[in-house]
C-alpha cells in the first residue's frame, strides 16, 4: 500500500518510533503497524492524525513533492462552476 509506505518512510526520517506516532496520533501501535503494512486502509480521520503528528500535509502521503499535483480533467466532472451555475443537473453520470 502507496500510503503506509509512505507513513513509514516519512516516520523513520523524522526518527519516529510506531510507538511514538501512536501515542502522540491517540491510535494503537498495532494500528499503525497494520497500517504501513497494508493489512488495513485507514480512515481519513486517521490520516489527518498521523500528518498531523508527522507534520506533513495530508496530501503528501499520497503524492511526492511539496505541492498537490493538479486534478485530471475527467470527462463528465461536475466543477464548482456547474454547481453554481445550476448546470450540474444537465450532466449525465455513467
Amino acid at each position: 500500500m502507496i500510503v503506509g509506505d509512505r507513513i513509514r518512510a516519512i516516520r523513520e526520517r523524522k526518527q519516529l518510533s510506531q510507538v511514538e506516532l501512536a501515542v502522540r496520533a491517540g491510535l494503537v501501535r498495532s494500528h499503525i503497524s497494520n497500517i504501513e503494512n497494508g493489512y488495513v486502509v485507514p480512515s481519513i480521520e486517521t490520516l489527518e492524525k498521523i500528518a498531523r503528528v508527522l507534520e506533513v500535509p495530508l496530501h503528501q502521503l499520497f503524492y511526492d513533492g511539496g505541492e498537490q499535483p493538479p486534478l485530471p480533467n475527467l470527462p463528465n466532472r461536475v466543477t464548482a462552476a456547474d454547481v453554481v451555475t445550476g448546470t450540474a443537473r444537465n450532466l449525465r453520470r455513467d
